[in-house]
């Protein structure tokens, strides 16, 4: 299989290519993304991508100077370059530095397809014999995982088809007794924010590198297998119980620990299985270590590891975070609407948090989830607004302290900002709404029709709502939104005019023209000039 990295400043761009590429029939995984050149040049020594399909214009490194920067580094890894123009210099850098094809915008699935199999005949070619050989160490790699998250997930789950994949990946531990350790990391968040520019996979790759290189040293003859669980938020290390007993694994992780802490700021707070004597009952075995996991400590700043012998009956705990009573006070304030009493009960929530020191990572997600459910019921379209409170996965990536005090936080923030907004007009609101949305769509070609019909509103009652909030008319303010962008490209880039008039909207470059002159009283070429001789332009 091989592995693919998509480069584009746009998130929906991106999104969409790896999208037509998963609907391919054909032996390629996208294993990463990247926003510009120079995060991808950092995802590469640790993602290792045998195909990049790249965008040219991006900030901070543009496409001519990536593709150099891959010319010069990686002259190995094939490169796919997609484009909304058909630019002489784009073209010839793609041919300069060795492109295996160029594709313009709009994308169509065969034109991607064809691209892709002509860089991976490329790829294939370029690969000397001992690069074919850890090429396939990495596909092996690459497959064992996925056949791994398959069975811990139950999307296999006969036996017959278990052990057989499992041979024909030569997993030889498949046929004995295991135990399971799953680990996740503490200011995880924070660290893929402030050191990998917020890129969580990113940060994954680093510390799956980490615990193979600890693994590497431990000098037996069968060594244990690290995997991602499938929401990439944990690792799994998958132990055979000889040699690998609970004190052998507390050692290993305790200098895994000491390593990522050194290098990345972070602390491992993992869950370790009893042990299991059927490779079909990895499932379990992955649900009791997730388990103890959440046995440790939401405070702990340090190395945790529960297993099943400190844990004998594991009785719950005779407190509640978030009680009945409270519970039923918030839905109280929530209903009627009341920021500042919302806010109030929420911080006393957070306090009453840090005086719990025993408070577990379980009890701390039970509280938060039983908040978003009772917030989601009550407050249905604030789900709509802030998606990412109410989502389940970020929810159980939350297993440290300041993870929980910021959720509050945001959340607190989020209940008083939406209390506020209900405190407008629905006419008032509505129109702020389409107003943002203009502001991020100005440059597609939208009409009063598709706005109304987008928003539910009759077009005519838009049109003078629309004036009497914004006071333009619809027309006058996507114009003006679409000049001023134009004014900031022809003073701040190289832009061709007529590229300018692509970017902002207009097919035709002579109405973009009038239109410019008639919004500044100045031809597009007069603006430009008349601003050259203050700034020198950058390249892009």
């Amino acid at each position: 299989m091989y592995k693919v990295m998509v480069v584009d400043d746009e998130s929906l761009g991106r999104k969409s290519v790896c999208k037509m590429i998963s609907e391919l029939a054909l032996d390629v995984e996208v294993i990463a993304e990247a926003r510009h050149g120079e995060e991808a040049l950092e995802l590469i020594r640790i993602s290792k991508p045998h195909i990049i399909v790249t965008d040219m214009n991006m900030p901070v490194m543009n496409g001519q100077q990536f593709l150099e920067a891959l010319y010069t580094n990686y002259a190995e890894i094939k490169v796919i370059v997609i484009s909304g123009y058909s630019q002489f210099e784009y073209m010839k850098a793609a041919v300069t530095y060795q492109a295996c094809e160029y594709v313009l915008k709009p994308i169509s699935l065969l034109d991607l397809k064809s691209a892709l199999v002509k860089a991976m005949e490329a790829s294939h070619n370029h690969l000397t014999l001992q690069q074919q050989k850890k090429f396939t160490q990495d596909m092996w790699q690459l497959r064992r995982e996925v056949f791994f998250q398959h069975v811990t997930s139950r999307r296999i789950t006969n036996v017959i088809d278990i052990q057989t994949q499992a041979e024909e990946l030569a997993i030889s531990s498949a046929r004995g007794s295991f135990r399971l350790a799953v680990c996740m990391f503490r200011n995880f968040h924070d660290i893929s924010i402030k050191k990998f520019h917020g890129n969580a996979d990113l940060l994954m790759y680093s510390i799956e590198n980490i615990l193979a290189e600890v693994l590497s040293f431990d000098g037996q003859d069968v060594a244990p297998l690290i995997y991602k669980s499938d929401d990439r938020m944990s690792l799994c290390l998958y132990a055979p119980e000889f040699p690998y007993n609970e004190t052998h694994i507390r050692h290993l992780l305790t200098s895994f620990h000491n390593v990522i802490k050194q290098m990345l700021q972070l602390d491992v707070v993992a869950g370790l299985s009893r042990v299991y004597t059927k490779f079909e009952q990895l499932p379990e075995a992955y649900d009791m270590a997730n388990d103890h996991l959440r046995n440790n400590a939401l405070h702990a700043t340090h190395f945790s590891l529960n297993a099943p012998e400190q844990l004998p009956g594991a009785a719950p705990a005779a407190w509640e975070l978030l009680t009945v009573f409270e519970l039923k006070t918030l839905q109280q304030a929530f209903a009627a609407g009341n920021g500042g009493e919302s806010r109030e009960l929420l911080r006393n929530l957070l306090h009453k948090a840090d005086k719990m020191s025993g408070l577990t990572i379980r009890e701390g997600q039970r509280a938060l989830k039983k908040l978003t459910e009772m917030a989601a019921a009550e407050m249905s379209d604030m789900v709509i607004v802030y998606p990412q409170l109410f989502d389940a996965r970020s929810l159980a990536g939350i297993v440290d302290h300041s993870q929980f005090s910021l959720f509050i936080e945001q959340f607190s923030e989020a209940t008083e900002e939406y209390h506020a907004s209900k405190g407008t007009t629905p006419s008032v609101h509505s129109m702020h709404e389409i107003a943002a949305y203009l502001d991020a769509h100005y440059f597609e070609d939208i009409s009063l029709i598709d706005i109304a019909t987008r928003f539910h509103l009759d077009p005519s009652y838009l049109s003078k709502q629309f004036k009497s909030v914004t006071s333009e008319n619809f027309i006058e303010y996507v114009t003006r939104k679409r000049m001023e962008k134009s004014c900031e490209l022809l003073h701040m880039s190289e832009y061709k005019i007529s590229e300018i008039s692509e970017l902002v909207g207009y097919e035709n470059q002579r109405y973009f023209s009038q239109v410019f002159k008639k919004f500044t009283g100045q031809t597009p070429s007069e603006y430009r000039e008349k601003y050259a001789a203050k700034t020198k332009l950058p390249k892009f």
